[in-house]
């Protein structure tokens, strides 16, 4: 993918506006991602010399977020904001107050167009006097921006790039279970779940509980998380950091053990075979049980659904697997997957 680094225009509409344009040779979809979603956020916002140390998001209308940087000297800097207005893939609005300086809260508007493959971003931030944005102009925002964007630039062209590989595709996969492990309530952890006997705290507990098991006779270290019964969703991503460690380090992704009955396969292999579906399937359990159900990736869901009919005696008769659940055939294909899968699609 090519880049435009340092191509980044700022221009001052008004005594209190500033309006930031920056265009990527990526589509609008995957630039919206990698905008709103902490964990690509992690990967790119702030400069080099001052990456973000947290990250903590609520994306809805009405929720908050804070950022948190440290500088190369072990300064903190932090920011935070609500969510005024969101229109999916298109536009985020939101308020900031960079904490140094808490009275100069400003309003800011992301908006995104995409043209012949290219996706151009204009942000406008509108200050509430003309001292307040001169303050921010004269900070040296512009040289942290386009460094910033330059980090957005490269981070894109390695997801596009790598789209394909074993550690980008569980990336994403994870990332999604993340998303919905994060947005669980308290309360909710113990409502019943679409496979039978389950509630959601156990969707957790069965892939913390048997992924270590087959991945760790590889020598992949999984010890230290925390327990389901407290922090499922502190487990949960102890395990999927520990295996998305293992698959970017191209020297554990390619040793090879003995998995059991498929046989000796690299790490790489074993993820991707044994484990990726799990999390994938267990995404749409997990959102199911506490009654807002994921789209999940549709591609995904059409190479999974493909590759699985033709072994249906084979997946039945391995214990793993109970009936088909009934459903029209003129279902959507998410619903026949979930179907043959055994289960309830309509599951809320």
């Amino acid at each position: 993918m090519a880049t435009r680094h340092g191509s980044a225009i700022v221009t001052l509409p008004s005594d209190t506006e500033i309006l930031i344009t920056r265009s990527f040779e990526a589509p609008r979809a995957l630039v919206w991602e990698t905008l709103t979603n902490p964990r690509h956020l992690l990967r790119w916002w702030g400069p080099d010399w001052c990456p973000l140390l947290t990250c903590e998001v609520d994306f809805r209308v009405g929720g908050s977020w804070r950022y948190l940087s440290r500088m190369t000297d072990g300064a903190e800097l932090a920011w935070h904001g609500t969510y005024l207005d969101i229109v999916a893939g298109e536009r985020v609005a939101t308020t900031e107050v960079f904490e140094g300086f808490p009275d100069a809260e400003s309003r800011n508007t992301m908006t995104l167009t995409e043209a012949d493959g290219v996706t151009t971003l204009q942000t406008l931030v509108q200050h509430s006097s003309k001292e307040h944005r001169d303050g921010h102009v004269q900070s040296g925002m512009e040289g942290g921006m386009q460094i910033t964007f330059n980090r957005l630039d490269d981070l894109l062209g390695g997801l596009l790039d790598g789209a394909d590989t074993a550690a980008e595709r569980f990336r994403r996969v994870a990332g999604a279970f993340t998303d919905v492990a994060r947005s669980v309530r308290a309360k909710e952890w113990d409502r019943p779940a679409p496979c039978e006997g389950w509630v959601a705290r156990d969707v957790v507990a069965h892939l913390v509980g048997w992924v270590p098991h087959v991945i760790g006779q590889a020598g992949v270290d999984f010890s230290g998380g925390p327990s389901v019964d407290t922090d499922p969703v502190g487990a949960w991503e102890h395990l999927a950091g520990t295996l998305q460690a293992a698959l970017d380090d191209p020297k554990v992704a390619a040793h090879e053990f003995h998995v059991g009955p498929p046989g000796t396969m690299s790490v790489e292999q074993a993820v991707g075979m044994i484990v990726f579906g799990d999390v994938f399937v267990h995404t749409w359990d997990l959102s199911a049980a506490i009654g807002r159900p994921v789209d999940l990736d549709p591609r995904l869901v059409h190479d999974m659904f493909s590759g699985m009919r033709h072994i249906e005696e084979l997946l039945r008769s391995s214990g793993q697997y109970g009936p088909a659940f009934h459903v029209a055939d003129t279902a959507d294909e998410q619903s026949r997957f979930l179907a043959f899968l055994g289960r309830d699609p309509a599951f809320a």
